[in-house]
């Protein structure tokens, strides 16, 4: 089943086709990692020359499939905003609700999907785009890096039953101006049901890889080559 925590999953699941995660061969990020649980910062643009980019921006700066190899296809759209509706209550943690949102985008004006369906992995893979006015991108980078100081464990009932998930730290990337990664576990019939989630902030705007791995059957990191080219991407596009 392609599914993620049901409060991100809501608004993932807007996109043409929702797959949580990557496969095939990952590659190692193109900088060294941080230790376990940190984020990177570097010297941000002058905030003069960062603009918002409009969906349909974000949706012409995500990856191409020439550059995605041994996939399928990788489907983009632009993600519209909504409420979760009556079947997905909010999180049983408080502090997780605003590390939750940021996830999935939803205090951006501007947001826009891609699936990624890789050869081999049913679960695929997904990014999600998102760029803001001001210090919107920081202010939302701020909320996940805050949540994986507080949020540890919440429970969270869904379309698909209730939802346990423990959050973990991983090490970031050292991608973009801020970068985080950490994975959510929820017990399942089919074994431990891990997504890794990685956060990169590039001047305006953030973006979020998932990661879906049921029971340890599938490669577990989304392709850390494609995470730089994704930044490399929205950084061009703000110049």
């Amino acid at each position: 089943m392609r599914t993620g925590p049901p409060h991100v999953s809501a608004v993932l699941g807007l996109v043409v086709a929702l797959a949580l995660g990557a496969a095939g061969c990952a590659a190692e990020p193109s900088a060294p990692a941080s230790p376990a649980g940190t984020a990177t910062t570097a010297s941000p643009a002058p905030e003069e020359t960062v603009r918002r980019l409009t969906p349909e921006q974000l949706v012409a700066a995500a990856l191409p499939d020439g550059v995605v190899p041994g996939s399928y296809a990788n489907p983009v759209s632009v993600l519209e905003r909504g409420d979760d509706g009556p079947e997905v209550e909010p999180p049983s943690e408080p502090a997780c609700v605003p590390f939750l949102d940021a996830l999935g985008a939803r205090s951006a004006p501007s947001a826009a999907g891609q699936t990624f369906n890789w050869k081999g992995d049913v679960y695929g893979g997904e990014t999600v785009l998102a760029s803001y006015e001001g210090t919107g991108a920081q202010e939302a980078f701020a909320a996940v890096r805050e949540g994986l100081k507080t949020c540890r464990y919440y429970e969270q009932r869904g379309r698909a039953g209730l939802y346990k998930g423990t959050v973990a730290l991983g090490a970031a990337p050292g991608v973009g101006e801020e970068s985080a990664r950490f994975e959510i576990t929820a017990p399942s019939e089919a074994g431990p049901h891990v997504t890794e989630y990685t956060v990169v902030r590039v001047g305006n705007t953030v973006a979020t890889f998932s990661k879906l791995s049921v029971a340890g059957h599938t490669v577990r990191s989304f392709p850390g080559g494609l995470i730089a080219k994704q930044a490399e991407r929205l950084r061009q596009a703000q110049n």
